[in-house]
């Protein structure tokens, strides 16, 4: 009687670990955001007007788009790849849904390629933009958000003039005084 209840646990054990690893592996679909060097150049020019109406101690704002800053991450992740590491990011892409930021993120561990989404609000203090997740999903495997809390500090240059960050109606909104 006792190898027939571990045999039955064992096998229900492992079902549960085939169906984790399947949803763990499997890739939901993202919407595709369009790159291209024109959004990229965009980007740039806002971020120079910025830069602009600082030196002139003027108040300003700019609004940024998803192609804009797919387009500019993009650039930079072709320009600067990352080191090899245990985990490494492969790819991402940023959606602004109303005043949330979702960020899909491909990366690869130890030769595993796993699609991780976060999604959350910004928070920008101390020039630091941190996201601060309210749904996490490792595949379509969904985790404790609060595994991640306080540990998606995003470490950018930020102009010193810029002193608010938010998702605004599917925009990047930075302002600068």
């Amino acid at each position: 009687m006792a190898k027939w209840i571990i045999r039955i646990a064992a096998l229900i054990l492992l079902g549960v670990s085939f169906v984790l690893i399947l949803l763990v592996l499997h890739k939901p679909n993202v919407p595709v955001v369009e790159v291209s060097a024109d959004a990229s150049r965009s980007f740039d020019e806002k971020m120079a007007y910025l830069v602009l109406a600082q030196e002139r101690r003027l108040p300003a704002e700019i609004r940024l788009t998803e192609a804009e800053i797919n387009s500019k991450f993009q650039e930079a992740l072709k320009s600067n790849p990352p080191p090899p590491a245990a985990v490494t990011l492969k790819g991402a892409t940023v959606l602004l849904q109303g005043e949330k930021l979702l960020a899909v993120l491909m990366v690869s561990a130890k030769g595993v390629e796993l699609q991780v989404a976060v999604a959350g609000s910004l928070d920008f203090s101390n020039h630091t933009l941190r996201l601060i997740p309210s749904e996490v999903h490792v595949g379509s495997l969904p985790v404790p958000a609060s595994w991640l809390q306080g540990r998606l500090d995003m470490h950018m240059e930020i102009p010193a003039a810029v002193t608010a960050m938010r998702v605004e109606n599917g925009e990047l909104v930075v302002e600068a005084h």
